[in-house]
């Protein structure tokens, strides 16, 4: 008989650990919840906070009833006002702070018993990143972040020491696409850090695009790329982008030899094929920061009630991917 495989034995050692899903439905909430319970039994104090509205009872678009965030007595969490009032158990407010939230200022709390609550935390990595050490410094050896739908942001390495993706049929109910999206965003988790020697040098450099010439980095201005610097006269040449990658700029660069390098993962915004287009014409894509995917969870069932071959699917994942591969409702069932 097969082992179930624990979400908390993939994590050890892990002490932030950001949920992200590439579409609604994809099961972030069950990994959660799965991790929470895993850590309740080993006795690991736990904090969790979101980037965005996680928890609520019923899905917004589909209407479907959807898994709560369950904590125990114990638990830290982060949440807006609003969804700390309607929280289904006694609690200890640590902190008020007030973040730019249409929901209210957050409350920092302490779980006095077990229920059922509704995360709704910091979207902004500013004050996502003081929730986190907050936690910290309540003695929380676990801090989880449930990630908004199809935001890579919270997964970045500056404040997240792994990701877990969840993925599954809400994505996309053709095999096919589903492998292919979900190996697409494996890939750019996974982008490799740039070379130490340049890598220090770059993190000096704040703000905008800088390329590199006879072994200094000179600043471009916004359009540059297409001006100054002519798609031939990039071709061979580092460039780092400190702030966000669109698929136009990447395909603007696309010359033998071009090296991309962004601060992480989470600042690239481009399409499967730009992508593709970029590294045929022999361009590399880098990072500075690079990110640890702990595992990819797959969620069988999309919200409209199809269900997909998850033995199938995630035996072609992990014929690519060298992370674990979890049915997550199938493990937790066992």
């Amino acid at each position: 008989m097969k082992r179930r495989i624990r979400i908390s034995d993939l994590v050890e050692g892990i002490e932030v650990i950001s949920v992200i899903g590439l579409e609604k439905n994809t099961g972030k909430t069950v990994v959660l919840n799965q991790m929470l319970k895993e850590f309740r039994e080993e006795g690991t104090t736990t904090g969790v906070t979101s980037t965005g509205l996680e928890g609520e009872k019923r899905d917004q678009v589909y209407l479907n009833e959807k898994p709560e965030i369950t904590v125990s007595k114990g638990t830290y969490f982060v949440t807006s006002e609003r969804d700390f009032r309607h929280r289904s158990f006694s609690a200890t407010v640590i902190d008020l702070r007030d973040y730019r939230s249409p929901l209210g200022r957050m409350v920092f709390a302490k779980a006095e018993a077990d229920g059922k609550v509704i995360i709704s935390g910091p979207s902004i990595l500013e004050y996502l990143s003081e929730a986190v050490n907050a936690m910290r410094s309540y003695g929380c050896k676990k801090i989880l972040i449930d990630g908004s739908t199809s935001r890579m942001s919270p997964g970045t390495p500056l404040i997240s020491d792994g990701v877990i993706l969840a993925t599954g049929a809400a994505l996309s109910m053709n095999m096919e696409e589903l492998c292919r999206k979900t190996l697409f965003a494996v890939k750019l988790i996974s982008l490799k850090a740039t070379e130490p020697k340049l890598l220090n040098r770059m993190l000096a450099l704040e703000g905008g695009v800088w390329i590199e010439n006879c072994g200094t980095f000179e600043k471009l201005s916004s359009s540059a790329l297409t001006t100054s610097y002519p798609r031939a006269k990039t071709a061979g040449k580092t460039i780092f982008i400190d702030g966000s990658l669109t698929s136009s700029v990447l395909l603007s660069l696309s010359e033998r030899g071009t090296r991309v390098v962004v601060k992480d993962f989470s600042r690239i915004f481009v399409d499967e094929r730009s992508l593709m287009k970029y590294e045929r014409a022999g361009g590399r894509l880098e990072v500075l920061h690079p990110a640890n995917l702990i595992a990819v969870t797959v969620n069988p069932f999309s919200p409209t009630g199809f269900k997909i071959r998850s033995g199938e699917l995630i035996r072609a994942l992990e014929k690519k991917i060298d992370v674990p591969v979890v049915n997550v409702l199938e493990e937790i069932s066992k």
